[in-house]
């Protein structure tokens, strides 16, 4: 079997960036609310139902698609999501449209996970995580960047607009596949559930601790706006110009966190957790100084876009047998503690005021860094992953 890596890499890559663009309908509430006639309550449930679904879906749709044809895996995949945006684009009706985001939603988490694992696969040796991260950057972009563009064609021309955007996006990057990808076939023997593994001290240790960091980051990072309109009095284009700036620096700080993962990935595990609780720590105490806590904010972008790499290293490391099984429970954590983040976030803002949300992101980071702490320098767990290559 030949083929280019880097050539499948990169078309990867961008297919990620596309059926990840549904998650940037985040800054489209109103529009959305206004386009079905229905209420910013049920508005709000409607985009949260995507990342709500990949958390529980996460757990076992990888693993139930691994032993099919890849490329035919891929471009069923890339073909539910475009006949699901096509009907969403169309329908006047929000309950058939939650049905198509729910859909498409449900068999995400098979081709991420089946993108991470093959790309593991193809990579040269000594090249592995850079792989993983390209994809990951592709999750990244798709999403990070796909908020601006999204919000400012769905302000502008409205929701159907916005919409197509997406399900052109996903079009193209199907075609892609179709066109440039080789048949390669997946794991032929039959999957049983590692139950061994899922049951272990580490595996345990490893989610529970793990988890901890995106609820900690959600709860500052989806309030961030509020608090900058509120305390800092950041409004209008400046919000959306260092909104943007965030998330374009997040991204560098994914392609960070893939190197540094490679060099050093047990003093990254740990010292993580410590400098992003200082960061918010920062934030807390300058926030009404407007440059010292923009700054922060920044770094804080670059942690964030960190984030990434590290819960889905420490996923493969404790599940190294199963890999699709690995890179699914990533996305669950992922997307769970998100969707848990913003719900705790919300409770504080609303309990406590904005400025709690920066002790509570603490509280569960330093809870992440006991853990992490625990796994690596007490029960000495192994992070480096065994990779297996196709012949």
């Amino acid at each position: 079997m030949k083929y280019n890596p880097k050539v499948l890499l990169y078309i990867l890559m961008l297919s990620t960036m596309g059926i990840n663009t549904p998650l940037s309908i985040i800054g489209m509430i109103s529009q959305i609310s206004k386009h079905f006639a229905t209420s910013i309550a049920i508005s709000g449930l409607y985009v949260s139902s995507f990342t709500f679904t990949i958390a529980v879906t996460g757990l076992f749709i990888p693993v139930l698609f691994s032993r099919f044809e890849i490329k035919r895996t891929f471009i069923a995949i890339l073909g539910i999501f475009a006949v699901s945006n096509l009907v969403i684009i169309f329908t006047g009706n929000i309950y058939i449209a939650s049905f198509f985001r729910i859909l498409s939603a449900v068999f995400y988490p098979a081709f991420i996970a089946i993108a991470l694992t093959f790309c593991e696969k193809i990579a040269p040796e000594n090249q592995e995580q850079d792989y993983i991260t390209r994809i990951l950057l592709g999750i990244s972009i798709g999403s990070i960047v796909g908020l601006p563009i999204t919000t400012g064609l769905g302000t502008i021309f409205g929701y159907q607009v916005a919409m197509s955007w997406i399900f052109l996006f996903n079009l193209m990057t199907l075609i892609l596949i179709a066109i440039f990808f080789p048949k390669i076939p997946g794991e032929s023997k039959s999957y049983e559930m590692p139950l061994s593994s899922l049951k272990s001290k580490e595996f345990i240790l490893a989610t529970v601790g793990i988890i901890m960091m995106p609820i900690g980051a959600s709860i500052v990072y989806n309030y961030i706006p509020y608090f900058l309109q509120t305390v800092s009095h950041v409004y209008t284009y400046r919000l959306s110009i260092f909104l943007f700036a965030y998330g374009l620096i997040s991204i560098f700080g994914t392609w960070l966190g893939g190197k540094m993962i490679a060099k050093k990935d047990k003093a990254t595990l740990i010292v993580f957790q410590l400098v992003c609780a200082t960061v918010f720590l920062g934030m807390y105490a300058f926030a009404n100084y407007l440059i010292p806590v923009l700054i922060l904010i920044l770094i804080f972008g670059i942690l964030d876009g960190m984030g990434y790499n590290l819960i889905q290293y420490i996923e493969a490391s404790v599940l190294p047998d199963t890999p699709e099984l690995a890179n699914g429970i990533f996305l669950s954590v992922l997307n769970g503690g998100i969707a848990l983040g913003i719900a705790i976030g919300g409770f504080l803002v609303d309990g406590f005021g904005v400025m709690s949300i920066f002790t509570g992101g603490i509280i569960f980071l330093l809870v992440a860094f006991i853990f992490m702490l625990y796994l690596i320098l007490v029960l000495k767990t192994p992070l480096k992953n065994q990779f297996k290559k196709w012949d």
